[in-house]
């Protein structure tokens, strides 16, 4: 081989040599330049948290009632249609009066009759008493007159029968006393009954209501017992729901307020104001009422969000996602250090609240800042970088 192929040949191996080396710098500088973490940094946030259930619930007016005539005949008085507002007190409807007048006034006179003959059986008793004392004079007259011989056998029998004849009298007078009080007595009970029907055949609003049905128009006949309308107060609402048995002893009625929501924003609180005795069996659930706030605008029927605080207060937290599950139902959170490395705390949750978890141990965590996002890449010692500090 020449000088000049061996010259091409050292040439080419220092090449190699030269490659070789420049690729082992280059994986050497990888290695110098760490990979940063992008995160989001905040400290812990003081909140108020809320234990609390959605449901959903029917309002419902608390005074309502469906009005029935109590008497038979024709509604010849009809003063309300469907969405007229009444007063309690204020005549609804009547039913043809005539009829009861008449009834009411003959029951009076009854009662003036059945009066005057007990007055005549008291009298007749009287009358009765005055001749049984003759016939008792008589009979022991002639009681002594026979026994002294002086008088026949059938003259004293005569007298002894008038004698106890007087005494059946006076029985049947009193019976016929005792017969004429019952008879006033059930002339006056008639007279009450004939007053209440009169008055039964005007109906008047049992309470400030608004009419939201009409079954009967005026002149038509209707029956005792049949519906005529339908009475609201929607003036004092409440609403009714049922729950999952697994809350029942969280739930204290006077006590457990719930939050009224309208598009997800709260219009106003009040409390549970009954709860149920028992839970029912089958759906294992209970059922709750809620007074309806004044100003919470709702009406009858409508489907109410609601939301139940089983409880309520201020404390410390972090969104629920910063907080990471480990072994043993432990959960851990990522704060960063004056090197920018990331490092674990244990923590302990509390309440979760919508985005956010309570912090129980938050005390001896108020100094640092924690990653929210970007924790699923990060380790003990990662380095990170805060792209949005708070």
């Amino acid at each position: 081989m020449g000088r000049f192929s061996k010259l091409l040949a050292l040439l080419a191996v220092a090449g190699v040599v030269s490659g070789l080396v420049g690729c082992r710098n280059q994986k050497e500088d990888k290695k110098v330049a760490e990979r940063e973490v992008r995160v989001t940094l905040e400290p812990l946030q003081k909140r108020v948290f809320r234990q609390q259930i959605p449901v959903q619930g029917t309002v419902w007016p608390v005074e309502y009632a469906t009005i029935s005539a109590k008497i038979s005949g024709t509604l010849e008085l009809l003063k309300v249609d469907e969405g007229d507002v009444r007063k309690k007190g204020d005549t609804l409807f009547g039913i043809d009066r005539q009829i009861l007048k008449n009834q009411v006034t003959v029951q009076e006179d009854a009662i003036k009759v059945k009066k005057a003959e007990l007055e005549s059986s008291k009298i007749a008793l009287k009358t009765a008493e005055i001749t049984k004392r003759k016939a008792e004079l008589d009979y022991e007259r002639f009681l002594r007159l026979w026994q002294s011989k002086a008088t026949s056998q059938s003259e004293f029998e005569t007298y002894e029968t008038n004698f106890k004849k007087a005494e059946m009298d006076i029985q049947n007078a009193k019976a016929a006393i005792i017969n004429a009080e019952a008879q006033l007595k059930q002339a006056e009970s008639n007279l009450v009954i004939a007053r209440k029907n009169l008055a039964d055949s005007v109906i008047t609003a049992p309470f400030d209501c608004i009419v939201t049905d009409k079954y009967i128009e005026e002149n038509e006949y209707v029956s005792t017992g049949q519906n005529i309308m339908k009475l609201e107060n929607q003036k004092v609402l409440e609403v009714i729901c049922y729950i999952s048995a697994v809350y029942y002893d969280q739930v204290v009625p006077g006590k457990t307020q719930v939050r009224f929501l309208i598009a997800g924003e709260e219009k106003g609180r009040g409390p549970v104001t009954y709860k149920a005795p028992s839970i029912d069996p089958e759906s294992r659930t209970f059922k709750l009422k809620i007074l309806v706030p004044e100003k919470v605008p709702l009406v009858s029927g409508m489907l109410c969000d609601l939301s139940i605080v089983l409880q309520e207060k201020e404390a410390y937290g972090l969104p629920a996602d910063a907080l990471l599950l480990r072994a043993n139902d432990r959960y851990i959170v990522y704060a960063v250090d004056p090197n920018n490395r990331a490092k674990s705390f244990n923590v302990i949750r509390g309440i979760v609240d919508g985005k956010y978890c309570e912090v129980v141990n938050a005390a001896e965590l108020l100094k640092e800042r924690f990653v929210v996002t970007g924790q699923t890449f990060v380790n003990n010692g990662s380095l990170l970088r805060a792209i949005n500090q708070k």
